[in-house]
Parts: structure tokens; sequence; C-alpha cells
């Protein structure tokens, strides 16, 4: 399956061929290093996209800034979310939205990686991703 990326009045993107760099930079990992990658694709007002491949799975982590809306597009698996000591299962071709300031990690459950679209509302909501106490 194809995936393009597109912001009107812009070229589209092609999510496959970022994907498939993002999977090589995986594949450079030194062992024990966390198996994801991410990238920015576009930032329109108040919102900020980026593609991630998670190969593994992240570390329990807050945005407490924004909310975080993530589409399936490839793999799937769910997001643990220690808080409320409950998971929000995701597979491949769901969306799922984790609301600002709740503790949440995506945990691959595929035979290959998991390709997320990860869209920040509002922009800037990433840059400071405490870890959850």
């Amino acid at each position: 399956m194809s995936h393009l990326f597109t912001v009107a009045d812009q070229e589209p993107i092609d999510l496959d061929q970022i994907a498939n760099a993002l999977r090589e930079e995986i594949d450079q990992l030194p062992p024990g290093s966390p198996l994801l990658k991410a990238t920015p694709l576009a930032s329109q007002t108040g919102v900020q996209e980026f593609l991630v491949v998670v190969r593994g799975n992240e570390e329990p982590h807050i945005h407490p800034e924004g909310d975080l809306i993530v589409n399936v597009l490839e793999g799937g698996g769910y997001f643990e979310l220690p808080s409320t000591s409950s998971r929000a299962e995701a597979p491949e071709g769901s969306v799922v939205v984790i609301p600002k300031d709740v503790c949440h990690a995506y945990f691959n459950l595929s035979e290959s990686d998991s390709v997320l679209l990860a869209t920040f509302s509002p922009i800037n909501s990433k840059a400071d991703c405490p870890t959850c106490e």
C-alpha cells in the first residue's frame, strides 16, 4: 500500500520512502537503544505532523502542552496508559487520541515495524516531553 501525505497547495510527500529511511536509521542504532525514529513532515497553524517508525516500544512520557493524534498506517500495537492502568488498542488503520498530560507509551506488536503518523496540537507540544513519574 502506498502512503502519501499532502498539505493543501504543497507537493505530496511519499511516506513509504521516508519510513524506509527511518528503518535504515533504526538498523544502525547501537544495541540497547530504543528502536524508534521520527521525522517532522509539516507544520501548520496550531499543528505539527511527524512520521514515526517503531520497532520496539517507547518509554512512558507525557506531552504537557497539547494533544497527540496517532494514525497507525502500518503494523499495529497498543498504547500503554500507566496512569490509568489501562491500554488503548492501536491496530493498523486505527486512530488514537492521547489528551495532553496523559502518560503513554506505544508498543509495537507487529512482526515488522509500526509506522505512525503523529499529529501534535498545539504545535511544539513535543518539544518538552518529560518521562512519567
